[in-house]
């Protein structure tokens, strides 16, 4: 077989490993040592120099009775190159149900990860050639809304102009800030915002689109209490839900968007009369680069990315999200924050 395999016993002594596992032992072994124990063997985290502590090392963590899957491990000295391992662990059982050992399973993903790296780097070249032109566009538009003979109608749509210009200049910095110091969902900056407000921001960008695409769009605004909030992050994940909504429901279907305070949480919810989702494509529908049968079928774009970034944005917010479907019938995608973080703002 072309992965490694280790089994070891309910002690952590090795049982069996196989050729290519021992081959990933011989790339793991240190200069000097001929025989190294877990602790000595030169792995590492991706793209650093920096050595897992023995604890975090997949062996040692399926010694210690976990299980896993797609944990990544560099290995090679530092300074090489290295090579990328992906590793997942099982626990074996005995006949009568107690545990008897794990087994451990190695994949190289080197080239799948040299992959990312080189299209990090191009997301990065892309975003920084966006951001230059981005901020003429809205200095352009901020110089037109300053005149004083605009018509009520057309500085209305200069304002959801430059207000959707700013949230994309918002989302080129963020990939160039991903590439360096955190993911997509991270480094929140919270200030006090309605989301009803928020939300009402959303519908108005969405407006014309769903208005070309024959589809009806309501709003259903509570006005909600103010909550801290990453307002661009939150725009963000609506933007993705409200998108998808018009996106699956056919001309002359209706969009809902409501707002309202239920159950110790502020709630945002987005239904449609769409083409709907079975219970397994829901159960899968926040994974990454996952998309549902009708999706990958149809002729509607896509990649998968936009509900597992909404997930994680409404995670980092401490909220929670679901979804209920009926296929044929439409979908509602309901986002949940809780109230305690209004109180604690007041």
């Amino acid at each position: 077989m072309d992965v490694g395999i280790v089994v070891v016993d309910r002690d952590g002594h090795d049982l069996l490993m196989n050729r290519a596992q021992q081959r990933i032992h011989t790339l793991a072994m240190p200069a000097g040592i001929e025989d190294p124990d877990e602790t000595q063997l030169t792995l590492r985290y991706p793209g650093t120099s920096c050595p897992i502590p023995p604890e975090d090392r997949p062996v040692r963590r399926a010694v210690n009775q976990e299980t896993f899957s797609n944990y990544v491990v560099s290995v090679g000295n530092p300074g090489d190159r290295g090579t990328e391992f992906s590793s997942s662990a099982r626990q074996i059982l005995d006949r009568h149900g107690e545990r008897d050992g794990a087994v451990v399973v190695f994949s190289d993903v080197t080239s799948y990860v040299e992959a990312a790296r080189t299209q990090q780097q191009f997301v990065a070249a892309v975003s920084h050639e966006l951001r230059t032109p981005l901020t003429s566009v809205i200095g352009y538009l901020e110089l037109a809304q300053d005149d004083l003979d605009l018509s009520t109608e057309t500085a209305s749509y200069l304002s959801v102009a430059n207000r959707n210009a700013q949230q994309l200049l918002a989302l080129v910095e963020d990939l160039l800030q991903d590439q360096v110091t955190r993911s997509v969902s991270g480094g929140l900056s919270l200030r006090p915002h309605r989301l009803s407000t928020v939300a009402g921001q959303v519908i108005e960008s969405a407006s014309l689109s769903a208005q070309e695409s024959g589809i009806r769009l309501v709003q259903d605004l509570e006005e909600t209490p103010e909550l801290p909030i990453d307002e661009h992050r939150i725009t963000q994940a609506l933007t993705n839900l409200l998108s998808n909504a018009l996106k699956y429901t056919p001309r002359g279907g209706t969009v809902t968007v409501s707002s309202r305070a239920v159950e110790g949480a502020l709630e945002i919810a987005i239904a449609d009369t769409g083409v709907g989702m079975s219970d397994q494509e829901q159960a899968d529908l926040f994974t990454e680069f996952y998309r549902t049968e009708s999706a990958r079928t149809s002729a509607i774009q896509g990649h998968g990315i936009g509900l597992a970034v909404t997930r994680r944005i409404v995670l980092e917010h401490g909220g929670q999200i679901s979804v209920r479907s009926t296929p044929g019938a439409g979908s509602t995608f309901s986002i949940r924050l809780p109230l305690e973080a209004a109180d604690s703002a007041a």
